[in-house]
């Protein structure tokens, strides 16, 4: 049975937030870890740690992610569809790790620093704890439990930051990212069998895993040019510019990925469900994917404007000096927020409504434009880094466009939508937050100045949407108070008036 229109909005809307609710604690927790560790480990570190980071994330892709969406996406599911992809990723993550450890040495020299070699041979050992909870997170999401996958990372998210800080101050070095990560993907692993009733066991046959075997194939291909995608960039750093310079871009990404989290992964966590849901109802599946292209420009905007803005004080606030030499490559990314805010759901639409091989081609076009880039860009160390990566969001934007077009019928003028005022709007907010941080400085104490720029600058953003766009600003305020009432009714009655 399809749920009704007004049904899939509104589970939408409650499960984005509380992924919001989720992300706004682990990126608050994962802020105050990363300030800690960065100081005490220094950028070399961090970057060897990234190197090591290259490998695992490629042997997580393979045996986990590119197996298990299938679980969301089917329209159909039977235990032994489940028990087939859960013993599958099992035996592909457990032979992955022993390949890890047994070329942990040439495996990191290929990855950019075979000094990472150490690091790698117990990341790799830690692979199928990480792979294992896919399959039940995966049932999570298909049952649109984003309120129990959102505890769970929580929980995960506090013990591996509190464990990190703790590991950090005592002077473990680098060895405090690595117990961070094993102890991430252990609680995530118990937490996702508790809230599940699921147990895997033997129901799988070969008409299940052939059944699920071609959107696999899909899936895995798209998966591989996608984590080509995004690890092409940390690799070209480790091989143009070194494990300094690679910790310096990891921080800048970092810090992108962190904002992302709390801003984006909210809508994220719940698109391709919702998506795959409406994928038979051109007219709902359009509102949807319109209601997550303007609710992440609202937010996506003014933040990473205003990160861009207040960065030089921010940044060694929390970091510490040694990482000012990532303060330009931070401000950099955060110009990509104007990209973000709806190339960040790129993938998850395609997934959403089977469109598989249109993701391909999008990861493709990426990996080439890293390539041409970074190259070029790479005498102007991390800075260059950044307008590379920049580049290539901006760059792949009309092909992102005409692929959601073919494959939900959404034309590209309503893609792109008239975002103007929020834009405008989120400028003039980024101008206030510089503005009062600079006229400060010589006169407060860096924290209060960061603090007093960034509520002055969300007061200039109110103003100014309600100047711009009162209508978007009343819109936000009726979701929000209807949300917290627990008024279900006049949720619903708001979302049928967003067009």
């Amino acid at each position: 049975m399809t749920d009704p229109p007004t049904s899939i909005a509104l589970r939408f809307v409650e499960g984005a937030v509380w992924s919001a609710a989720r992300n706004l604690l682990q990126t608050a927790l994962s802020l105050v870890a990363l300030a800690v560790v960065a100081r005490e480990v220094g950028p070399e570190a961090y970057g060897v740690f990234g190197i090591a980071m290259l490998v695992i994330g490629i042997a997580e892709m393979v045996a986990g992610g590119s197996l298990t969406e299938s679980i969301v996406q089917r329209k159909e599911i039977e235990d032994g569809h489940i028990d087939a992809t859960f013993w599958l990723s099992t035996i592909a993550a457990f032979a992955l790790a022993v390949a890890v450890a047994l070329f942990a040495t040439p495996l990191a020299r290929l990855a950019g620093g075979a000094q990472a070699a150490n690091v790698l041979f117990v990341l790799g050992c830690f692979l199928p704890v990480a792979v294992g909870s896919r399959v039940p997170m995966a049932l999570l999401a298909r049952e649109l439990r984003f309120r129990a996958s959102a505890q769970i990372s929580a929980l995960a998210t506090i013990l591996s930051c509190t464990m990190g800080i703790v590991l950090a101050l005592r002077g473990n070095g680098i060895w405090t990212l690595v117990v961070m990560e094993a102890v991430r993907s252990g609680v995530t692993l118990v937490g996702a069998f508790v809230a599940v009733s699921w147990r895997p066991r033997a129901r799988g046959s070969w008409r299940q895993l052939r059944e699920l075997a071609r959107f696999n194939a899909g899936t895995l291909a798209s998966y591989a040019v996608g984590y080509a995608d995004l690890l092409l960039p940390r690799l070209l750093v480790s091989h143009l510019l070194g494990a300094q310079a690679l910790g310096l871009f990891m921080l800048a990404t970092r810090v992108l990925t962190e904002l992302s989290n709390l801003l984006t992964a909210p809508l994220h966590a719940v698109a391709m469900a919702a998506c795959a849901r409406a994928q038979n109802a051109r007219e709902e599946l359009h509102r949807v994917i319109l209601g997550l292209y303007r609710t992440s420009r609202l937010v996506v905007f003014p933040a990473f404007l205003g990160m861009a803005a207040i960065a030089p004080w921010l940044i060694p606030l929390l970091f510490g000096p040694k990482w000012d030499a990532a303060v330009p490559a931070i401000q950099l990314l955060m110009l990509g927020g104007l990209r973000q805010a709806t190339g960040a759901f790129n993938t998850v639409i395609l997934f959403g409504v089977g469109h598989v091989r249109s993701t391909l081609y999008l990861f493709a076009a990426g990996c080439v434009l890293h390539l041409v880039l970074f190259p070029l860009l790479a005498p102007w160390g991390v800075a260059g880094a950044a307008v590379a990566l920049l580049g290539r969001q901006f760059a792949s934007w009309p092909l992102a466009c005409l692929l959601i077009k073919r494959a939900t019928g959404l034309a590209m003028r309503r893609q792109i939508g008239d975002a103007k005022a929020i834009l405008l709007a989120a400028i003039a907010m980024a101008g206030i937050v510089f503005s009062t941080a600079w006229l400060l400085e010589p006169r407060l104490p860096i924290a209060a100045v960061v603090v007093t720029s960034t509520l002055a600058g969300a007061i200039g953003y109110a103003a100014g949407l309600r100047v711009l766009s009162p209508v978007t600003l009343d819109t936000v305020m009726a979701l929000a108070s209807a949300f917290f009432r627990r008024d279900r009714a006049r949720l619903e009655s708001v979302l049928s008036q967003i067009k």
